[in-house]
């Protein structure tokens, strides 16, 4: 918990820091219309959400405690005008959970080609993307270990808003939404991790 709390407090002092200069530094910059390099990095918070079969074969569904961990992204994309980026991106974290007195810890690497749209052409945007996505999972449970990875589908949902603080650099704030469904594997069934991102965020825009 503390590590957690000590996480959220510098990723928060790192923001509003970043966020003050660059509103005092926002200087318009120029036309999208090329390459775009992002890169993004801030706080989770992630949990679990799966069944188990009883001794009977009913579904018990489970949901892990929320944790808080350092998150990012990279992602590679094109500018077709103002208004619209493609991309593609990778996104990952690791996070430790506890159920009913077990230990759980779990990472995930997502991928998703993405859209932003920024409705004036600068400043506030919104994101929708898709991709594939895994789960690397481990479980300390009374007289077993158990490891496991599966791939399912990624769905992300996002906005944020940037400034230029210089002509081809944005550095913004940005909030994910991303869903990871992986289905039943291993003993589970219908595994899902969810998670709201906070992030700071930063775009390189190229000719």
């Amino acid at each position: 918990m503390r590590s957690s709390l000590k996480t959220m407090a510098l990723t928060s002092l790192i923001i509003l820091l970043v966020t003050t200069s660059a509103l005092a530094m926002d200087l318009g910059g120029h036309d999208r219309d090329g390459v775009v390099v992002g890169f993004t990095i801030g706080a989770g918070w992630n949990w679990l959400d799966f069944s188990i079969p009883d001794d009977d074969g009913n579904p018990v569904s489970g949901q892990t405690d929320t944790d808080v961990d350092l998150t990012g992204g990279l992602s590679l994309g094109w500018a077709r005008s103002d208004h619209l980026v493609f991309s593609l991106g990778v996104h990952g974290w690791k996070a430790h959970y506890y159920f009913l007195g077990n230990s759980y810890s779990a990472s995930t690497t997502q991928f998703q080609a993405d859209v932003s749209w920024f409705p004036r052409g600068k400043g506030f945007w919104l994101r929708g993307g898709i991709g594939p996505g895994n789960i690397s999972f481990s479980a300390v449970v009374p007289r077993a270990n158990v490891t496991f990875q599966e791939w399912g589908w990624n769905l992300l949902g996002g906005a944020g808003y940037e400034f230029r603080v210089s002509d081809t650099t944005a550095i913004g704030l940005a909030y994910e939404y991303r869903h990871l469904g992986v289905g039943a594997f291993e003993g589970f069934d219908d595994t899902e991790i969810s998670s709201h991102n906070a992030l700071l965020s930063f775009r390189w825009y190229m000719d």
